[in-house]
């Protein structure tokens, strides 16, 4: 069945665990290339293949000139640059499909998926493909009692979902980055998502028709799970965003905020903070030129991350192997930089407003939320001017969840 975008939006499409928990899940989307490159003098894929794996991709050289190729469904692109299979069990599931015309936009839909899965699922890799002109989309999975109702296309306000009420209640899964037509969120080897026993995928819809075509095409999600004896690692989901933008018109302007989860989380447990990071998405709109996470404190100060540059609607979820050690910092140093060239200031929002946020997965005991939602002025760095906030940090205790009830009569 086709779902027309006269469908009203209805309710904000961010994400967050407490957004995830809004934006927690994401408003994330795409950043684009970060312009690295391999050592001096190299040509060819030697000088691309970092550049190509950035996008989630592989460099092949053809008659003397390398090119980046995306990797074809059931591959993820290695830390080495080569498409090789997905491993472990797929599940796969074709969503509904949509018709946009040009210049439409969708808001306030999700789509489920109900997985009648008797036993516990440990998801090590999920990939998306669509060509339905999804901007962005958030993925939670709930017990299957929750937000209850036929599977398919419904009105996200009609059942009151809300992405942190199934965060807490279930779990993160998965966001796309903007745009990206293809892409996987590939975790380290033994490294997994638990999914409970029977188990509902909800999924919020924006599609972004920026094309002068009508575009019809659907979402497929495949998740790839691991024989609970092969898991080694059980990840928990964390969440850092600029609730509260202003970009100024005319500028070039860089915001960014310290997050201090380092102490949120010694206060919370009385243990030091043990996050070691395994992966992270970051997410922008199109404006945005660049977008990092440093660490802040102890061995991790200043260190990158993650720094990707310019936006081009491809995949930049990154998975780390050996995972990123915290133990010993402070926290995050995140941000985003913009040149805006237009006439008036851009703020948080859909349409041409703009994001700065990333979901990322780790080993730790809490799962945590840390906004920026007041920003002030920071100063200059030569023509750049400086924005920042402090980042508000909430931790959430986070154990396996029972599951829902199963099939009923």
């Amino acid at each position: 069945m086709s779902q027309r975008a006269s469908l009203p939006p209805s309710s904000s499409h961010s994400l967050s665990l407490a957004g995830l928990v809004g934006a927690a899940l994401l408003g994330l989307g795409g950043c684009g290339s970060s312009g690295a490159t391999g050592s001096p003098g190299a040509t060819g894929c030697a000088a691309m293949a970092s550049t190509c794996v950035l996008n989630q991709q592989e460099c092949v050289e053809q008659g003397g000139v390398a090119s980046c190729r995306a990797c074809a469904e059931g591959h993820g692109v290695d830390k080495g640059g080569t498409c090789v299979p997905l491993s472990g069990t797929a599940v796969t599931h074709d969503f509904t499909s949509f018709s946009t015309g040009p210049g439409e936009e969708i808001l306030g839909l999700c789509q489920s998926w109900t997985l009648n899965n008797p036993a516990e699922l440990w998801v090590t890799s999920v990939e998306l493909t669509q060509d339905e002109a999804s901007h962005h989309s958030n993925w939670t999975f709930v017990p299957d009692d929750k937000f209850d109702g036929p599977d398919g296309v419904w009105r996200c306000g009609e059942r009151k979902y809300d992405q942190l009420t199934a965060a807490l209640a279930g779990g993160v899964l998965y966001a796309q980055s903007t745009q990206a037509p293809h892409e996987v969120q590939r975790f380290p080897s033994g490294a997994a998502v638990r999914i409970p026993p029977y188990s509902r995928i909800i999924g919020d819809v924006h599609l972004l028709n920026a094309s002068t075509r009508m575009v019809t095409g659907h979402a497929r999600l495949s998740i790839y799970t691991l024989a609970a004896a092969d898991v080694k690692v059980k990840l928990t989901p964390f969440h850092l965003t600029f609730n509260a933008l202003d970009i100024a018109p005319h500028t070039l302007s860089r915001h960014f905020a310290d997050c201090d989860v380092g102490a949120a989380y010694q206060a919370a447990t009385g243990a030091p903070w043990d996050l070691q990071v395994y992966y992270i998405l970051p997410h922008t709109h199109a404006l945005a030129s660049r977008f990092f996470v440093e660490g802040r404190g102890g061995a991790m100060d200043r260190k990158a991350l993650i720094d990707v540059r310019g936006f081009n609607g491809e995949a930049h979820g990154r998975a780390y192997d050996p995972p990123i050690d915290m133990t010993g910092a402070d926290g995050f140093r995140f941000g985003c930089e913009w040149n805006n060239t237009r006439d008036e200031p851009i703020g948080y929002g859909f349409g041409d407003q703009e994001m700065c946020e990333t979901l990322g997965f780790g080993a730790t005991s809490r799962a945590f939320e840390s906004s920026v939602n007041q920003v002030e002025p920071g100063g200059t760095d030569g023509t750049v001017q400086l924005v920042t906030g402090g980042c508000a940090n909430v931790l959430f205790q986070w154990t396996d969840r029972a599951g829902g009830p199963g099939p009923r009569p």
